[in-house]
């Protein structure tokens, strides 16, 4: 392939410098070079100078100028303040490995809680450390990582900044330390690496007795199929951690198995007729202890797939049905993905010293639902 430059005749016409492809075993064609400048030419003669006045620059100049000075009246960050429990501050962590040596990571998953509110999340696989198994892929399927994957990524070294200020001087909540905590400290140690305090762990598994999945049972965390990804894991760890310490989750996002757009989610409607408090004489059990209570429903529950017929069951035992917390809320049930607002002003009454009585899914049986 060739080009040929053709510059005009003077300087005026360096504007019109053109570039023409000419093939091998062609010839440049002087005429059609004419014909795209004088083509040229003719797009030229749209525009003139002369129609281009004072008053047409004034009023361009004061747009381009209004446009710049115009004032989003921005400002640094402000950093909101803590609430004064620092239990409810920490790290989540949940490793995955790709076999039954500690050094052997594959993944990590992250999640950072300040004020019972994930603000952070951090996931990765991790290229794993060699060991005599690593071929033979032991714990593939286990969570479906492979070798030939985790390889494309970085190694722990590697990645090791960045999780070393993620945790910062948060603790560190793990389900069964044993584990997590000491692939932690072992990897660290494999690479010489420091900036972690690995004695700054707390155990959910050593809290409960209870496997992962038992835990989720118990709390009605709905598990999403066979866990084992690190970061969902990490996100269940502190959920069941919150629990424990008598706080829930304010979620505001993240991993999809909270969300409302979950495919756990329910039906949130509640029909007009089932909100209201019934007559005495339709009350189904007159010792419930939903008698005269104001109860609101918050999250997703197993056992009642549409939110309507939990209602209508607190119904039949005296309740009345309300949207929002408030002073007059006597119970609230509170189940998987439960709105962060509500939690907030459920935590804002109770410290104000309303008696607001939270049910968890895992309680229903004692209140007769």
């Amino acid at each position: 392939m060739k080009f040929k430059f053709n510059f005009g005749s003077s300087l005026e016409d360096l504007d019109k410098i053109k570039l023409v492809e000419v093939s091998d075993d062609s010839t440049f064609d002087e005429d059609e070079y004419e014909d795209i400048t004088e083509e040229d030419d003719e797009d030229d003669e749209d525009y003139d100078d002369e129609d281009y006045d004072d008053e047409d620059y004034d009023r361009d100049a004061a747009k381009s100028k209004k446009t710049a000075d115009k004032n989003y009246n921005l400002q640094a960050p402000i950093k909101r303040s803590l609430n004064d429990d620092d239990r409810d501050d920490f790290v989540a962590i949940d490793f995955e490995t790709m076999t039954s040596v500690r050094t052997s990571a594959c993944a990590i998953g992250m999640v950072k809680v300040i004020d019972g509110e994930i603000v952070q999340e951090f996931y990765s696989l991790i290229n794993p450390v060699r060991d005599i198994y690593t071929l033979k892929e032991p714990h593939r399927t286990i969570h479906g990582i492979s070798l030939e994957t985790a390889e494309k990524a970085s190694t722990f070294a590697e990645l090791f900044d960045s999780i070393r200020l993620f945790i910062g001087d948060l603790p560190i909540i793990c389900h069964n330390k044993s584990a997590d905590a000491v692939i932690l400290s072992k990897l660290m140690d494999f690479y010489n690496l420091s900036g972690i305090d690995t004695d700054n762990v707390i155990c959910t598994y050593e809290m409960t007795g209870k496997s992962l999945s038992d835990c989720c049972e118990e709390f009605g965390i709905k598990e999403q199929g066979s866990h084992h990804n690190a970061l969902w894991d990490a996100e269940v760890c502190a959920r069941i951690y919150l629990e424990l310490i008598g706080k829930s989750l304010i979620q505001q996002g993240g991993n999809s198995v909270f969300s409302r757009n979950s495919p756990f989610a329910v039906s949130s409607e509640i029909k007009k007729e089932h909100r209201c408090r019934l007559s005495e004489d339709q009350i189904q059990d007159k010792s419930s202890a939903f008698i005269n209570a104001t109860v609101v429903i918050t999250g997703v529950f197993d056992k009642y797939t549409l939110r309507d017929d939990l209602a209508m069951k607190l119904q039949s035992l005296g309740a009345k049905i309300t949207s929002s917390i408030s002073k007059k809320t006597t119970h609230v049930l509170v189940g998987s993905g439960a709105g962060p607002k509500k939690i907030e002003k459920i935590r804002q009454l109770q410290a104000e010293g309303v008696p607001i009585i939270i049910i968890r899914e895992h309680e229903f049986k004692k209140y007769n639902l």
